[in-house]
């Protein structure tokens, strides 16, 4: 099935209320909770889909291949009208989130062992790897919003070009 009868497969389904319990996968209670997204988009589990294995293995691939080879990565979250996925740097203790629901969805917080938060010491290869981060948002949310949205990537770069209003993703 090519990606875009997929996608519209899912959102069908999303707007019926059913579950896609042949993309899910299996995600423990503490897992879904994210440094932003608990506190600042009350949804009901119901509402989140995740995609397949192969589709998260690629995913995580290309973050590796482009930021940092030492990440735990999170699934990725789909809701009707976004996308959340999180992830921790090992070798930086920075945990990352990106959220398309924000026109910059990027946010990182230092965060050691237990949990606890910590400094980042600002060295040239801890900022490379920022920028790195910050960077491989810009490809994902446009990606992303244009899975959403149906159209392409190019597509979705030129319409927030011409001044339409960013993050939106044309949802009634």
């Amino acid at each position: 099935m090519d990606e875009r009868k997929f996608l519209a497969k899912i959102r069908r389904l999303q707007e019926s209320g059913e579950r896609i319990s042949l993309t899910e996968l299996p995600v423990k209670k503490e897992e879904t909770k994210s440094v932003i997204s608990e506190s600042k988009y009350n949804l009901n589990e119901n509402e989140i889909q995740t995609i397949e294995a192969d589709e998260q293995r690629d995913e995580e691939n290309k973050f590796r291949d482009t930021v940092s080879n030492l990440v735990k990565f999170q699934p990725i979250k789909v809701h009707k009208e976004n996308v959340e996925w999180s992830g921790y740097l090992v070798r930086e203790k920075i945990q990352w989130n990106y959220s398309l629901s924000e026109s910059t969805g990027c946010y990182i917080q230092s965060v050691g062992e237990d949990n606890v938060s910590s400094s980042i010491q600002l060295t040239d290869d801890t900022l490379e790897v920022i920028k790195k981060l910050r960077g491989y948002y810009d490809v994902w949310s446009d990606e992303w919003s244009a899975r959403l949205t149906g159209g392409s990537a190019e597509e979705n770069a030129t319409e927030e070009g011409s001044g339409e209003e960013a993050g939106g993703f044309g949802f009634e």
